[in-house]
């Protein structure tokens, strides 16, 4: 990712937590409170060339694809310029993922049509589900998304996932576009798949790629899907000429990304945030389990830049137990409805949190998401930027330390107006230091914040 500056952030000290073993009666939780260290954050930041007020801007300025008129796109621009609606519904959906998309096209020197592909695959809904049980923004079927190493499994589906999907499409882009070497013919293997473009190919055009691919004997699926794309190119392009009015999207990051190592809530992970479930979810769609299982590795989490201090700062002074589920292994006999008696829950909702009928037979030795007893525990995650760090313990007196890790470019100036600290302050704690060198530990002493059980969104 190209940055202005790498000013991720050393955020506040928390735990690591262990899973522990499933257990027949469910006798144990999710989480173990064990040891604290220091955790970083990741941001995505506009570089100075890119400082134009709205996004839409950008996306223009890398249009590079050639050909763009024929009757076909005429007939989807006609159709997308009489619903006005579908328009604004659109921006209002990839207002949270085009810059990161737009960032990591940019980088990879595509085409910036690249990054509207999700409005013809999905209608950047990463929740779209498919016939083909294709999923997510860029519409991953199970097998394609396993060859571009997608985890799937019961707890979680990259192929929802924002930054997962989108590397993994760029990349199975970029290997059809040289395979097949040019972005037209690469856009209708990655709708039609790649073996039957070069079967056409080779059976009908004697293996020439430079045939248009409007010469080619495409399915009409994979025709539209061209045309669609070029037509929607063509209105952002030009919204005026066409009768629409496209809303601005602000030229900044939406997201940043924080790692947990371990499990929490979705509900409360919103909570903490001070957002909504449903904007929680809208940033992390591969999570498809009320929570967020981090035994086997870590796990990212996308919050609004916004949110991210108010997540930390709320996790640290948080004392209750991050999760309100265990996992129960199911007993010979043993009925839903059973489970659903015992554990004061509706049928219907542990049939849907654990992805089966509510008629369903259970099977002994099966493992589902049953609601746990409350815990008293004091409990706080350990976060990273990339992986787990070495365990460090410090005495209560540290509570509210912040170790920063000194990036490039950054100033005492930067680093005492980000945390609302002055300038000599951060001096007097570090032995004075006036030299900043990059890797350099600074201590911040930073009053910790109560948590506030309103502070988030209905």
């Amino acid at each position: 990712m190209k940055t202005k500056s790498n000013t991720s952030l050393a955020l506040i000290a928390a735990a690591i937590l262990t899973s522990l073993p499933v257990t027949a009666n469910a006798g144990r939780a999710l989480e173990k409170n064990v040891s604290i260290t220091a955790l970083d954050t990741r941001q995505y930041q506009v570089q100075l060339h890119k400082q134009q007020d709205d996004l839409w801007m950008r996306v223009r300025a890398g249009f590079s694809l050639t050909g763009t008129q024929s009757q076909e796109i005429r007939q989807h621009e006609s159709n997308f310029c009489k619903n006005q609606q579908f328009i604004d519904h659109i921006v209002e959906r990839s207002q949270r993922y085009l810059f990161y998309i737009l960032e990591e096209v940019e980088r990879r020197r595509m085409p910036a049509e690249i990054a509207l592909l999700p409005i013809i695959e999905s209608e950047f809904d990463p929740d779209a589900y498919s016939h083909k049980h294709a999923a997510g923004l860029w519409q991953f079927v199970p097998s394609t998304g396993k060859a571009f190493g997608l985890e799937q499994n019961w707890w979680h589906d990259e192929r929802r996932d924002i930054i997962a999907a989108t590397q993994a499409a760029l990349d199975y882009l970029q290997m059809l576009h040289k395979m097949f070497g040019n972005w037209k013919l690469a856009l209708a293997a990655y709708n039609w798949g790649q073996g039957s473009l070069k079967k056409v190919i080779d059976e009908d055009h004697g293996g020439n790629k430079s045939v248009h691919y409007q010469e080619i004997g495409l399915p009409a699926e994979t025709r539209n899907y061209i045309s669609k794309l070029i037509a929607i190119r063509n209105i952002i392009a030009n919204p005026r000429r066409y009768g629409i009015k496209l809303k601005p999207i602000s030229n900044r990051p939406y997201f940043e990304q924080i790692t947990i190592t371990q499990q929490i809530d979705v509900q409360l992970a919103a909570r903490l945030a001070g957002i909504s479930e449903n904007e929680f979810n809208a940033l992390n769609p591969a999570y498809h389990r009320p929570v967020i299982k981090a035994e086997d590795s870590p796990r990212t989490l996308l919050l609004p830049v916004t949110s991210i201090k108010t997540f930390v700062d709320n996790l640290e002074n948080y004392d209750k137990s991050l999760v309100s589920w265990r996992i129960y292994q199911v007993e010979k006999t043993e009925t839903l409805q059973d489970l659903s008696i015992r554990y004061r829950i509706p049928a219907g909702k542990l049939a849907a949190i654990n992805g089966i009928a509510e008629r369903a037979a259970l099977k002994k030795g099966q493992k589902l998401l049953v609601p746990r007893d409350g815990s008293s525990a004091r409990e706080v995650t350990y976060l990273a930027l990339h992986q787990p760090r070495p365990v460090t313990k410090r005495s209560s007196s540290a509570a509210g330390h912040v170790i920063y890790t000194v990036k490039k470019g950054d100033t005492l100036h930067d680093i005492a107006k980000r945390y609302g600290i002055d300038v000599k302050t951060i001096r007097l704690w570090n032995k004075g230091s006036n030299q900043l060198s990059i890797g350099q530990k600074l201590t911040l002493k930073l009053a910790p914040l109560p948590f506030n059980n309103n502070a988030h969104s209905s």
